[in-house]
């Protein structure tokens, strides 16, 4: 071979690995923008998440807060059965 086709075969090689380059450079920008769209999408679930979980602690905060119900001083907690109902034990 003489130099004039050695030095087409290499400017050949070279443009065929220039652009297997390009190829690979754009599914690597292809892959990138995907992977941080999904990155994107699950810092949002996180929040979401997040947000849901305080709004849930927040109502059993509140829940636990509102006073358990007392027998008030009118109430009368010594009745019996047969106080109510004088012909239950007979």
């Amino acid at each position: 071979m003489n130099n004039n086709d050695l030095l087409v075969q290499t400017a050949r090689e070279l443009a065929a690995r220039l652009s297997n380059a390009e190829i690979d450079r754009a599914s690597f920008r292809a892959q990138a923008i995907e992977l941080q769209n999904e990155n994107d999408r699950l810092k949002k679930q996180i929040n979401d998440l997040q947000d849901e979980l305080g709004k849930q602690k927040q109502a059993k905060k509140d829940q636990s807060e509102v006073a358990p119900k007392t027998v008030t001083d009118d109430q009368d907690t010594s009745t019996t059965e047969t106080e109510q109902d004088p012909q239950a034990n007979k």
